[in-house]
C-alpha cells in the first residue's frame, strides 16, 4: 500500500507541473532580440573604430616617411649650376631637380591627384642617361616611374605653400591661433621662382570621409643659394 500510495503522489505531483505560457515565451523572444541587436550594433561599432584606427596608423607611418623624403629631396635642390633647381610649383604639386648620390641628376616631382571619392599623393623621378655635371640628357619631361606614396588626403589643393623666407622668419597665422593644424605658417609668397626659400607642406589625413582628418606638416628650406634675392 505505501508503495502504490507513494506512486500516486509522485504522479500528482507531475501533473501540477506546469510549463511556460505563450506570452512569457513571445517576452522572452523579443527580448533576446532587442539584445542581439544592441550587441551587434556594438560589436559593428568596435570593429569599424579598430579598422578604423588600424589603417590610420599605416597610414601614419606612410605620411611620415613621405614626407622625410620630399624634405631630403628639397634641400638637396639643385641643377649643378647656376640654374634654378625649380621646374614648377602649384599649391598641389612641385617638380625640381635634385642629384642623387652617385652623380646622376633627378627630375623629381610630387603632386596630389585622384578623384573626390579619394587623394593620392605621387612622386616620379627621372634619372639622367649621364652623370657628374651637366649639361644633363634624358630629363626633359617627366617619364620616370610614377609611385604611390599615400592616399586619404582631405586637402588636394592646399598641400603645398612656398615662401621667400626661412623658418626662423615665418610666423603662425594670427586668424587661426586655435587651429587642429600642425602649420599654420604666415609668409609672403614669391613672386618668382628664383625668391623661392621654403616649401611647407601640410596634408590632412582621414581614412574615413566622416571623421575628423589628422594633419601631418614639414618645412623645408632650399640649400641651393639664390643669388637674385
Amino acid at each position: 500500500m505505501n508503495g502504490v500510495s507513494t506512486f500516486y503522489r509522485r504522479w500528482a505531483a507531475m501533473e501540477r507541473e506546469g510549463g511556460f505560457t505563450l506570452i512569457e515565451m513571445l517576452i522572452v523572444v523579443v527580448l533576446v532580440g532587442i539584445m542581439s541587436a544592441m550587441f551587434a550594433a556594438t560589436l559593428s561599432a568596435v570593429i569599424t573604430r579598430s579598422t578604423a584606427v588600424q589603417e590610420q596608423n599605416t597610414l601614419q607611418t606612410s605620411v611620415r616617411a613621405s614626407l622625410n623624403q620630399l624634405v631630403s629631396d628639397v634641400r638637396d635642390a639643385s641643377y649643378g649650376d647656376t640654374t634654378v633647381p625649380i621646374i614648377s610649383y602649384t599649391s598641389s604639386s612641385i617638380a625640381f631637380y635634385s642629384p642623387d648620390r652617385l652623380g646622376h641628376m633627378r627630375r623629381i616631382k610630387y603632386w596630389v591627384g585622384g578623384t573626390s571619392a579619394d587623394w593620392y599623393m605621387y612622386r616620379q623621378v627621372t634619372t639622367s642617361t649621364n652623370k657628374n655635371g651637366p649639361p644633363w640628357t634624358g630629363i626633359s619631361s617627366d617619364t620616370g616611374p610614377v609611385e604611390t606614396l599615400f592616399d586619404s588626403i582631405r586637402n588636394p589643393t592646399t598641400v603645398f605653400q612656398y615662401c621667400t623666407s626661412t623658418p626662423r622668419d615665418m610666423a603662425l597665422s594670427p586668424t587661426n591661433p586655435t587651429s587642429p593644424q600642425l602649420i599654420t605658417w604666415q609668409c609672403t609668397a614669391p613672386t618668382d621662382v628664383s625668391y623661392l626659400k621654403t616649401m611647407v607642406t601640410q596634408v590632412a589625413i582621414a581614412p574615413i570621409a566622416s571623421s575628423a582628418p589628422y594633419y601631418y606638416g614639414a618645412v623645408a628650406t632650399l640649400r641651393w643659394n639664390v643669388s637674385s634675392s
